[in-house]
Parts: structure tokens; sequence; C-alpha cells
């Protein structure tokens, strides 16, 4: 081998360990960031493999395991979780696709509480929710119809309604009266009525839905007092539900 190619290999050798000394030293390569899924959740901590990163409440709150995060790192080679890109739950702030009513449900002769078959949706545990329900009421003369939000066992939070009193007996929607209120997730609202079970009135019920277990939240209803015409939950009723932590 002459001089000259010695030389080369020697200096081929040296732009090889440079490389290397730069693929695996922060101090050479500068910061670095990447997308990773959580394996392990720390006190103010997440792991991601065997990348332990920090974790910023404000600006990924509630972490879980499977959740995708953005980890960045400075050039020191400490390691930061910069948020949440997707959950390992629900998604924070995106609601979930509405529930809504095809058809109406009308039930008769009958004041057992049953969940709506169109109006219901499953919770994630350990979560917290923004619930809407809008409602298209309708109850014949005798028996006004009554509702309750079905929600799981250890789920806490109250709800508001407003909508239609329970003397509301015009022929009108307008100008008629009225309820708003809090109440606890089980108890009996009723609403009033049109002159008849088919014109229907306009009931909004809200409220923040904090879960342990997680399951169901619905919104179930039935008859004020059994009575043989209907009561009914109309056409278009929907309802929707958002994650917020």
């Amino acid at each position: 081998m002459t001089q000259e190619a010695s030389a080369r290999q020697v200096a081929a050798a040296i732009r090889g360990a440079a490389v290397v000394a730069g693929e695996t030293s922060t101090s050479v390569r500068g910061a670095d960031w990447r997308i990773g899924i959580v394996t392990a959740v720390g006190t103010g901590t997440v792991d991601v493999g065997t990348i332990r990163a920090r974790r910023i409440d404000a600006a990924y709150p509630q972490p879980a395991v499977g959740d995708q995060v953005m980890l960045s790192q400075n050039s020191a080679g400490n390691w930061v979780a910069v948020g949440r890109t997707a959950s390992a739950a629900t998604a924070l702030g995106v609601p979930l696709p509405p529930r809504y009513k095809p058809a109406p449900t009308d039930r008769a002769s009958t004041t057992a509480m049953a969940d709506d078959p169109d109006l219901t949706m499953t919770l994630d545990a350990n979560s917290t929710y923004l619930i809407e329900f809008h409602l298209f009421v309708g109850a014949p003369t005798g028996g006004l119809m009554k509702t309750e939000w079905t929600v799981p066992t250890d789920a806490e939070g109250l709800k508001g309604v407003q909508g239609p009193g329970s003397a509301a007996t015009d022929s009108s929607a307008d100008n008629i009266s009225m309820r708003a209120g809090s109440h606890g997730f089980g108890t009996d609202v009723i609403y009033g009525r049109r002159n008849v079970n088919t014109n229907l009135l306009y009931a909004q019920e809200t409220g923040v839905v904090s879960t342990v277990t997680g399951g169901t939240c619905a919104i179930a209803w039935a008859q004020s007092t059994s009575s043989s015409t209907p009561a009914r939950m109309g056409l278009g009723s929907w309802m929707r539900a958002t994650r917020i932590m």
C-alpha cells in the first residue's frame, strides 16, 4: 500500500468517527425532537421507551399510557414532552360525533325510566366531559315527559336544564311558562306540553361529567304519569360530548 493510499484510509476513518460522534453526542448534534408513544407515567415525567421526559402540566395535562406525544431535546441531552399529538383516550377539546334521532321515539303507559335508544354515548374513565342534550319533547295531558341522566355510578357533576315548565299546556310555543335550574344527574325533570303530543317543545340540558370508571352517558325518559297516549322524543333531538380533561 502506498503512503498516499494509507493517508486516504486514515482520513476516511477520521470522518467516519466524527459522524458517529455527531450522531451519538448531543453536545455535537445539538437539539432534537421526535414523536413517540408513552409507555409509563411518573410524577411530572413520562417515559417513551427508554427516554424519560419532563412533562409540563399546562402543555400536556392528564397524561396516559398510549398517548402519542412530541418530545424535544436540548443540547445538554434533556428531554421535555412538548404536548399530546394523539390521545390514548378521546382527544381533548374535540367533540365526539354527535348522536341524533333519525326518527321519533314514542313511549306510552309507562313511568319506568329507560335510556333513549339514540341519545347515548360512552365516556372514557378518569375524564371530564362537557355534555349537551338538545331535546324536542311532547306529551299527552295525563302523562307529561320526565327526564334524567344515565351516567357512570361514580361520576360527579351537575346538570343545568332549560325548557317548558311542567305547567306549560298552551297551544303555542311562545310566551309559555319555563323552567331553569341546576340538578343532580338522577333528579327527575318534568317538562310541560303543547295542545297535543305531536306539537313539540324545545328543552336543553347541559352539564360537566367527571368519570372514574367510565361508561354510558344517556338521556333517560318516561311519562310522569302513565297514559295510553304516548310521550314523544322528537326527530332531530341530539346530544354531544366534548372531553375537556
